[in-house]
């Protein structure tokens, strides 16, 4: 049997109070050019927005948490944007972040798509993926000189200037009282969350939603690996039958 169906198994008997949690860009959102064009995938609507009904959902991811929410404004879930970091800032490191932002929009090529959020700033070299080392060199000056910490994804560094929450974190904060907890991703940054299901007493099931640029020890670490359609199928079959809805 397999991991997901261990999950079902458990998940049917109290949805009430399982949880399904996952990233967004590569895991709910096709992966694009740049940040702005993502949108949620319009054949995971229909499942997600039924399973807000009947169980808990929560979305974590390193996007603003403002611009989550305008994707997800008619589902029911949780909204955890930012890695879980706090995205209030003191006026000195808002003045370090927008320093930052003039700074990589001057001194890196122009195809390098610079990316500010509420307390980090992200780097996308997906359209120039040969500028992978020039970009990562400037990365490394600054997370010296500043003392920032720094995350890496598929075609994309971030340097992030408050406190080191990650998705694990906040998955295992999520997951408390769960009797059935599922996470699906696509990058580094969703490993934490990867290995914090492997932590819970519980019936788990970590799913690593592939494309070409899937890291590796994702793929390792996750139970199993299916591309977004099957995601889908996975998300209908957790839907239950008309007869059973008033029961759940």
């Amino acid at each position: 049997m397999s991991q997901f169906a261990k999950f079902r198994d458990a998940y049917i008997v109290q949805p009430r109070s399982a949880l399904l949690a996952f990233d967004f860009d590569g895991t709910l959102a096709p992966i694009v050019a740049t940040p702005d064009e993502a949108q949620l995938d319009e054949n995971i609507y229909q499942p997600l927005h039924a399973l807000g009904e009947l169980t808990d959902i929560a979305i974590i991811s390193g996007r603003p948490t403002d611009y989550l929410r305008q994707q997800f404004t008619d589902i029911k879930a949780e909204i955890i944007g930012n890695y879980g970091r706090s995205e209030q800032l003191s006026p000195e490191l808002q003045s370090l972040l927008h320093e930052l932002f003039d700074r990589a929009r001057n001194e890196l090529p122009s195809s390098i798509f610079v990316e500010s959020k509420p307390s980090s700033l992200a780097l996308h070299y997906r359209n120039a993926p040969a500028l992978e080392p020039e970009v990562i060199h400037w990365v490394q000056i600054q997370e010296r000189k500043h003392s920032l910490s720094v995350d890496h994804g598929k075609s994309v560094v971030e340097l992030a200037i408050s406190d080191d929450s990650n998705k694990g974190k906040v998955l295992r904060r999520l997951a408390q009282g769960r009797t059935a907890v599922l996470y699906a991703g696509d990058d580094l940054g969703d490993i934490s969350a990867l290995k914090v299901l492997q932590q819970l007493q519980v019936t788990t099931c970590g799913l690593a939603v592939i494309s070409e640029q899937t890291p590796l020890e994702l793929s390792t670490i996750a139970d199993e690996s299916v591309t977004r359609d099957q995601l889908v199928r996975y998300l209908i079959s957790l839907m239950p039958e008309e007869d059973d809805w008033e029961t759940r």
